[in-house]
This record gives structure tokens, sequence and C-alpha cells, in this order.
């Protein structure tokens, strides 16, 4: 029966470690998950992350994908203008960073280009629908503009759901047609053989009409999104082998064909065309690829180096260097805006606003200029005369152009050398703009290994979209060509980081070094003035006599039942009257006395004999060397239990730093896990990595404290 009881014990044991254990080790786990993987049901402890391989599944569009942060709308727009169009494969999963890449493109089917004669006859062919408007002079901008209207576009007509949908209704509203028709229609045929015929055709499409809709309905589900070519197909096939339209002639008959014409038959004339151009542009497509693209990233020196390479032609070449080779990569256009800015500041004697307003105004004759087919460089070089000749001569009255120019004029009633100046802005302005399209194809560049010999480069752009740009081809000819997924080879190095990407992505998502030294910091100053306090007030209580003593102490412990979320309006108003809003000074100063911790000590010293305190007294000790080299040595156990109750409390606090802070230079990592909660959903992996290596610290503390933590609490009152 004791084995029993000990199996028993055992048993509960066992079971609530489990219990305690398991939220950590499953927040441990989440931490190494990828982004698919948190909300996966049934939910699993295991992880892609591990794997030596992935199939990353993607989605072929044409265009430019830039991630380029903080430019103007203006700097923008001339940014993305002067970047090269490449084939986009925006991956639909989870994000990759590193590896050996592989795109599957050998044997895909392209074309150098569509003869303009060849392509006139087609269109001439085609009948285009009145729903698709597109530019018709270029044909890869027009297969450019069906792909996009029709398939992989914002809302393409082809999306599943909302195709099956529309087209259904438009079968249903036929119906409702024919069902008027025949209530107050029909009597107004005067010929009757002509009214019994077309009875009978009416009666024959209401029948079809169901058989299209249960035929149809079988494509809105499916594996995805937007119709395929092969269903696209099928449906054309369904509505063909039915005729809506009626042949005869009679007093309804026009009105019920442009029903027809106007519901189910504009689904046919898009269908219709989508089907001939698409066979039209596999017709041309006469080029096959040779190889797959294989490609892997660069190594930090090799992306200096490359960019070293790429500026070679740059007129701050020399500065630029300097930069890139003693700046952090992710901060060099940034540097290299500054530090050209502080020198035509120094240079011109000029403010820095109005440098700021000089480089949005000239900005603006830049994108005017590049509008109308202008070479800014060029003109510029020459002299800014030059170029605002040049830019009135091929503008004519512009109201943006005139209201810029007033503005520039009248800076330059104020400015010595404004044109000297104006010229330098814009040509910096210019620099500038080539330096960020010259460093994004640079800082997400890849190596390629091997490709078709019209691969130009392979940009990875955060793991979420693959840009490869092209020569002699234009990337609309791949949009067709199947490519659903590439596959990504890992080393064990590459495993390894893999495995705590989440820790890197979450620390560089919000300024957790900061938030750290704010946290360590702001712990461990209240940490040491509360045991400072608490040991004072407690040796008070427990050693020293004076009036109101017992009454004074439980006021104190009183105190200890006035919930905190009272003290928080009360204490918020102080802080403000005293202008400590987002101050060291808010977080430390209330949270520096602690009854409890002024309580706990008290019961301890009370522990002490009180022989040593009459044999201090004999050698003439003082009450503050009694208590600082005798009391507080014998009370290591509860002064480390104190201290490290108050240091975990403080490390966890979170609503308080929240109320008095407003910038993340005071904020604490506690509220810095809140970057990763937003109204549209909550990063579970990388708020699981932060709350990991923020909880981290305290955990090594407790378990090196945990010996004197627990004698603290056991001999606590004990005489």
């Amino acid at each position: 029966m004791r084995e029993l009881k000990k199996l028993v014990i055992y048993l509960l044991l066992v079971i609530g470690s489990v219990v305690m254990i398991a939220p950590f080790a499953w927040m441990i786990v989440t931490s190494f998950k990828l982004p698919s993987e948190v909300n996966s049901w049934p939910p699993k402890w295991t992880t892609r992350s591990f794997a030596s391989s992935r199939d990353v599944k993607v989605v072929p569009s044409t265009g430019t994908v830039s991630t380029v942060k903080g430019l103007s709308l203006r700097e923008a727009l001339a940014f993305i203008a002067k970047k090269t169009t490449g084939l986009n494969l925006n991956v639909n999963d989870d994000p990759f960073y590193r590896g050996t890449l592989t795109i599957p493109f050998k044997g895909v089917r392209y074309s150098k280009g569509a003869s303009q004669e060849e392509f006139s006859n087609f269109l001439a062919q085609i009948t285009i629908p009145t729903d698709f408007n597109a530019d018709i002079s270029n044909p890869e901008q027009f297969f450019e503009n069906v792909f996009l209207f029709y398939k992989t576009g914002a809302n393409p007509f082809f999306r599943r759901d909302v195709f099956v949908e529309g087209l259904i209704g438009s079968l249903e509203s036929l119906a409702d047609t024919i069902d008027m028709i025949s209530t107050f229609g029909i009597d107004r045929i005067t010929d009757e053989s002509e009214k019994s015929t077309f009875e009978k055709f009416l009666e024959d499409v209401v029948k079809n009409i169901e058989l299209v809709k249960a035929e149809v309905n079988k494509y809105k589900a499916g594996a995805e999104i937007v119709l395929s070519d092969e269903e696209i197909d099928a449906i054309k096939d369904v509505l063909s082998r039915y005729n809506f339209v009626y042949s005869g002639i009679n007093e309804v008959s026009e009105n019920y064909n442009n029903t027809v014409r106007n519901t189910v038959g504009k689904y046919l004339e898009n269908i219709d065309f989508y089907v001939k151009v698409k066979a039209y542009f596999s017709e041309i497509q006469n080029e096959q690829a040779e190889t797959d693209i294989v490609a892997v990233p660069l190594s930090k020196e090799e992306r200096v180096n490359l960019l070293i390479n790429r500026v070679q032609d740059f007129k701050d070449r020399d500065l630029l260097v300097e930069i890139v080779k003693n700046t952090s990569l992710k901060n060099v256009v940034e540097e290299f805006a500054k530090r050209i800015d502080d020198e035509v500041v120094r240079k011109f004697n000029i403010s820095v606003q109005d440098l700021a307003s000089l480089k949005t105004l000239l900005g603006n004759l830049i994108n005017i200029a590049a509008e109308n087919g202008l070479d800014s460089q060029a003109l510029l070089n020459d002299s800014y005369d030059t170029f605002i000749d040049a830019l009135e001569s091929k503008v004519g009255f512009n109201l943006s152009y005139s209201a810029t120019k007033s503005k520039l004029d009248a800076y330059a009633e104020e400015i010595p050398n404004a044109k000297e100046v104006f010229r330098a802005v814009a040509l910096n302005s210019l620099e500038l703009q080539s330096l960020r399209a010259i460093y994004e194809q640079t800082v997400y560049a890849w190596r390629v290994v091997s490709a078709p010999s019209f691969v130009k480069d392979v940009l990875v752009k955060e793991g979420k979209t693959i840009e490869i740009l092209l020569e002699d081809v234009h990337p609309v000819y791949f949009v067709d060509d199947g490519i659903k997924t590439v596959h990504v080879k890992f080393s064990p190095g590459d495993v390894f980081k893999n495995v705590f990407q989440n820790y890197v992505s979450a620390w560089n998502a919000a300024p957790f070094g900061r938030y750290y030294f704010n946290t360590v910091f702001i712990a461990t100053v209240t940490t040491i003035l509360e045991i400072v306090i608490s040991a004072m007030a407690a040796y008070a209580f427990s050693w020293m006599n004076f009036p109101g003593k017992g009454l004074l102490f439980s006021i104190f412990l009183a105190t200890m039942m006035v919930p905190g979320e009272v003290l928080l309006v009360p204490n918020f108003i102080t802080i403000t009257k005293f202008g400590w809003i987002d101050t060291y000074y808010a977080l430390i100063v209330p949270w520096v006395v602690s009854v409890f911790s002024i309580f706990l000590m008290r019961q301890h010293f009370m522990s002490i004999p009180s022989e040593l305190f009459d044999a201090a007294k004999i050698d003439g000790s003082s009450h503050w060397r009694f208590l600082w080299q005798i009391v507080v040595p014998l009370s290591k156990p509860v002064i480390i239990t104190s201290a490290l109750l108050k240091f975990v409390g403080s490390w966890n606090a979170f609503l308080w730093v929240l109320i008095v802070t407003n910038s993340p230079k005071y904020r604490t990592l506690t509220v810095g896990l809140q970057s990763f909660s937003s109204e549209v959903g909550t990063l579970y992996n990388l708020l699981m990595a932060a709350a990991t290596f923020s909880i981290l610290p305290v955990v090594i503390i407790f378990l090196f404290a945990q010996k004197y933590f627990v004698r603290g609490i056991a001999r606590t009152g004990l005489k």
C-alpha cells in the first residue's frame, strides 16, 4: 500500500511538472515555427525550419516590386520609373532567406518579341470586349494587360468564386427575363406559328439554363483562387453547347437577344477573347530555355564589393566608397544622403529647411522632365539654364511646372549663386536616385550559378519576392509557363540559421537593444534602491523603539490591501505635475518602496538573536553599523529573495511603462512585445521568439539564486 501511495504521488508530480512546463515548451517550439505553421490545425510540435530543403509556392507576375522605405511620393515614382522590369515570382508561402535556389526554367517556352505586323493581323481577326481596355500598340504591353485583367491582377476577371457566382447570376437573370416574357410579352406576337416556335425555344432555354448552372457550379470549388486555362476551356465548351440566341424575328425577340448579350453573352465574349489571345500567345513562343536558374546568396563582403563596382561612375564615388566600407550596408543610402546634404549646406551656406524645400521643388522638375522624355542628367551637366530652357520648350504651359518654377524663382532672389545651388541639389537628387536603384539591385542580389543566357540577375527581396532581371526578353512570355514552385536546398549551416531566423527577425523588428538596456537599467536601479530603503525601514520597525511604531507598521501593511490599479490615475497625475512623462524618473521613483519587502525583511530581522545587538552595543556599534555589518550579512537569503522578486516584477512591468512612455527611447521589453500585434492579427512565431529572449535573463538569474530564494521564504519569521 505504501508503494502504491508513493507511485500515485510520483505520478501526480510528473503530471504537475508536465502541466507546468508544457506552456513554456510550447512557447519555445512556436518560436522556431514558420508563419504558416503557427495557425495550422491540428497543432504540431514539429516545424519545417529543421528541413534540409523546401518547395516554395510562387505566383508569376510582371512588373517591379520595390521594398525601399522612407521615400516621398515624388521620389518613389522617380525611383520606380528608373528600375528594370523583370519577372516577379511572388512567394505565396513561408519566406526564405538563404539556401540554394532552383527555379524550374528548363524547357520553358518564350519569345524574343512578337512581329508587329502579325500582331496587327491577329487583332483584326478578334473582337475586343467592351470590358477590356488596353493599349494595343505594343504586343508585350497588350499581353501583359490581358493577363493582369483576366488572371494575375488584384481582382482578376477569372477569379473563381466571383466569376462562377456572376455567371450563375447572369443565367438566373436570363431565366427571370424569360419568365417575364412568357407572362407578359408572348401575347404581343401576332403570328401563331412564330409564337408557338418561340414558346418552345424559351422552354428549351429554361431547361438548358438549369443544366448549365449545374455544370458551371462544379467549378466554384478548386485548388487555385483563379480558374485554370483548362477550366476556362471547359466552361466555354459548356456555354457553346447550348444556343441561347433566338435566330427568328418577332415582336419581342430583339429584347430577348439583347438580354442574352448583356448577361451570358458578355461572359462568353470575354472567355472567347481570352482563349484566342492565349492561343496566339502560345503560338508565337518559339524559343525554349535550355537550363534551370540556380542562385545562391551573396556574402556581406561580396555585396559590398559589388556595390563599390557599380558606383564607379558616380561623381561622389570616393565619398560613397568610404561610407560603404565604414557603415552598415543597410544604412549606406541614408548616410550618403546626409553627407551630400551637409556638403551643400556647408558649401553654399544655406539652411537645412531651405535645402529640404529645394530638394522637393527640384525633384518635381526632374520628374516632369522624365515624363516628357528629357535626360535631366545630361542637361544639368551642362548648366541649370540649359535644363530649364529644354524643359520650358518641351512642356509649354504646365500648371505643376509653373508653380514649381515660380517658387524656385522666389528662392533665387534670396540665395546667392542660386543657379549653382539649384544645379548642385538637382545633381545630388539624380545621384541619390541612381544609388537607390543600384543599392536595391545589390542588397537583394543572389549570385547566379547557372541560368539561361537571357537571365541578367536574380533578386530575392526579404524572402517574399523573387525578381528575375532579363535581357532582350520581355517577362510577360514567362507568366503562362506554369512556374508554381521553386526549390530551396539548405546546407547544415543554413538549417541552423533557419531555426533561429525568427529570433533574428524579432530582434530587428523593433529596437530591442534599446529595450534591453532600459529594462536592465530600470530593474537594477529599482531593485538596489528598494533593498536599501526596505532594509532601513525593516530595521527601524524591528530593532528601534519609537512612539506609534506598531500603528505605523499596521498602516504600512494596510496599503497592501489597495489594488495597484487604483493607484494608476493618482500616480500618473503626480508624475505629470512633476514633468516626468517619458523619463527614467517616472519608471523608477514610484517603485523604489515596497511594503511587502519591508514586511519580509522585518520578520527575518526579528528572528536574529537580541544578544548580538547587546554585544554590538557594548562594542560601541551604532544602529547604522549594526544594520549593515551584522544584520544584512546574516539576512542574505531574505535580501536576495526580496531583490529577486523586485527584479522580476520590474522586468515584467507592462501597464505603467506603457502609460508613462511615449517613445522607444524609454520603453522596456514587455512593451516592445506589442510590436508583433496589430488590428489585423498577431505574429505568434516572432512574438514567442521575442518573449523567449526577453525572459531568458530572468530564468538564468532564478536558476543561480534559487537556493537563496527557497531559504529566504522558508526561514522568514522563524526564531
